[in-house]
């Protein structure tokens, strides 16, 4: 279980809604991830707290605890924009955390003060809102890493990438510069798989068959050869008939790309 596939169970499991085997995928996560475990202890600690009768006063209160805690969340997303290129990465997912806890508040305040199909809808927006604050922080991770000197952090921003919802340009726009330009072969790899599961997009598709000839690395042509068969893309034959006529094409890549070529016809 990842750390997005735990927080989407997070309200139905506090509503008592998971299943025996999301139960204990979700208990498991926990004693796996220490770190999950005590946030979710200061959290189950104020929920087991007892709740008042709602009031005038506590409606006050509460949406200045929500304004405080905006307010806070958007200060810990510059602080961690602005953290040192070699510094450690566990600032930039604050905002993650932040947002996993405004989201337990909401639902528990939803399951005290409305009724069982105001409380369902509540939980839809939150939800909603908690993967586009994810996929914000997400991108914005991305693009910090994909500059980084270090091609391990640069394999950080692919693995990242990969898990976005949806990619913006920018992010499509690195990927295709560590696939293009980067100069380390298993980033260029990486880059091809993170651009993979965007290839709905017209544009990435176009720009993976205009990469076939810009490679050097006998690798990284053979990977997006296979790409090529199996999206069964017709546009791609070009390309991979411009690098067969390369006098210094590596052996093993010139019958690969033949092979692939007749696979798409």
């Amino acid at each position: 279980m990842t750390k997005e596939q735990f927080n989407i169970l997070i309200p139905d499991y506090i509503l008592g809604k998971l299943t025996p085997a999301q139960d204990e995928a979700f208990s498991n996560f926990l004693k796996e991830h220490p770190d999950a475990l005590q946030e979710w202890q200061s959290v189950n600690a104020f929920l087991e707290e007892p709740t008042p009768a709602p009031s005038t006063q506590m409606d006050a209160k509460f949406y200045a605890f929500l304004e405080a805690e905006n307010t806070e969340k958007t200060e810990t997303k510059v602080r961690s924009l602005n953290e040192p290129k070699n510094g450690s990465s566990y600032k930039l997912w604050l905002p993650l955390i932040a947002a996993s806890v405004m989201l337990l508040f909401g639902f528990y305040m939803g399951k005290q003060w409305n009724t069982p199909s105001t409380t369902t809808n509540i939980a839809s927006t939150e939800m909603e809102k908690s993967k586009e604050e994810t996929n914000e922080v997400r991108t914005q991770l991305v693009m910090s890493l994909a500059d980084q000197s270090s091609a391990s952090k640069r394999l950080q921003a692919l693995s990242e990438a990969s898990k976005l919802d949806n990619a913006t340009e920018q992010v499509i726009i690195a990927l295709f510069k560590m696939l293009n330009s980067d100069s380390n072969v298993n980033v260029r790899l990486a880059a091809i798989t993170s651009l993979s599961k965007y290839i709905e997009n017209p544009k990435v598709r176009e720009g993976l068959v205009m990469s076939i000839t810009q490679q050097d690395s006998p690798l990284v042509q053979i990977a997006l050869a296979d790409l090529m068969v199996t999206l069964q893309e017709q546009e791609s034959i070009n390309s991979m008939e411009e690098l067969l006529r390369q006098p210094d094409i590596n052996a093993a890549v010139k019958l690969k790309l033949e092979e692939s070529i007749n696979q798409i016809i």
